[in-house]
């Protein structure tokens, strides 16, 4: 796969601020392959081999996430019938105590970086930096094992979680996007949750999901998840993921900063 050169990588952080605390609680990348074979259940321990391989360790005991789904059955001459399936969605590979993982499925794969997205005290790559190096390495190694034709769909979602001190809070002070106070309603909200599709020029999808969150006592959260996705029917190949994805990158964030007040930022702790 193509890397970036480093000047592109910085463009991004010299638009926008840094922030010693960002907000983010997981970044995640995920991807769906359009396959040559069919699923291997020896796959996940060929990737995690060939991760060692290419220098990123995942050496944390895997686990399993498993979908449980119930229908109903019916025929001419049968009485209803509960039906029960069971089916693995995906293995998680997991690295540094569970804050890095990679998730394989049928046909699937994500990158996940969970809290602490970035470091300033870190001398390794850290935040979008090394979002980007593991994604490299992930789609890397997965096609060395899996051999797909080509990704039919890419998304790259941020979830951030805001903690406000303070029993009551103005959201309207920290997201420009919250939901409005409505002359004739009560001017006090104790929960809402709301969920916009956007669309831009190329048919790529913005979704910004939000809603109040737990939080300390004392203290208001709110969650803010924004998710790019792109679906194609012509399989995008291994040497045009990056660029997409740091695309992605660029839209996440510009989004973020769109949708966020001065008041928010300086619970950031901009760098």
């Amino acid at each position: 796969m193509m890397a970036t050169p480093a000047n592109q990588r910085t463009d991004i952080m010299e638009q926008y601020p840094c922030y010693n605390t960002p907000p983010i609680k997981e970044a995640l990348c995920e991807f769906h392959f359009k396959p040559k074979h069919d699923w291997d259940l020896t796959l996940p321990g060929k990737l995690q081999s060939a991760l060692n391989q290419l220098g990123q360790e995942y050496t944390g005991k895997p686990h399993e996430q498993r979908v449980i789904a119930f229908g109903v059955e019916a025929s001419d001459d049968q009485p209803l019938s509960l039906r029960y399936g069971e089916r693995l969605s995906r293995i998680h590979l997991i690295a540094q105590n569970g804050t890095r993982m990679i998730g394989v499925g049928p046909d699937v794969l994500s990158v996940h970086l969970l809290h602490p997205y970035y470091n300033s005290s870190n001398s390794l790559p850290s935040g979008w930096n090394e979002l980007e190096s593991r994604i490299l390495t992930a789609l890397t190694a997965y096609w060395k094992v899996a051999e797909p034709i080509g990704i039919r769909r890419i998304g790259l979602k941020y979830i951030n979680k805001i903690i406000i001190p303070g029993e009551e809070v103005r959201v309207e002070d920290y997201l420009r996007c919250a939901v409005p106070d409505v002359d004739g309603l009560p001017n006090r909200q104790r929960h809402f949750i709301s969920r916009v599709e956007y669309v831009y020029d190329d048919s790529t999808l913005l979704i910004l999901s939000q809603g109040l969150a737990d939080a300390p006592p004392d203290h208001i959260g709110f969650l803010l998840d924004l998710d790019v996705i792109r679906e194609t029917s012509d399989p995008i190949q291994e040497q045009d993921v990056l660029d997409i994805v740091r695309n992605f990158h660029a839209r996440v964030r510009k989004a973020f900063e769109t949708v966020i007040t001065d008041k928010a930022r300086d619970l950031f702790d901009v760098c």
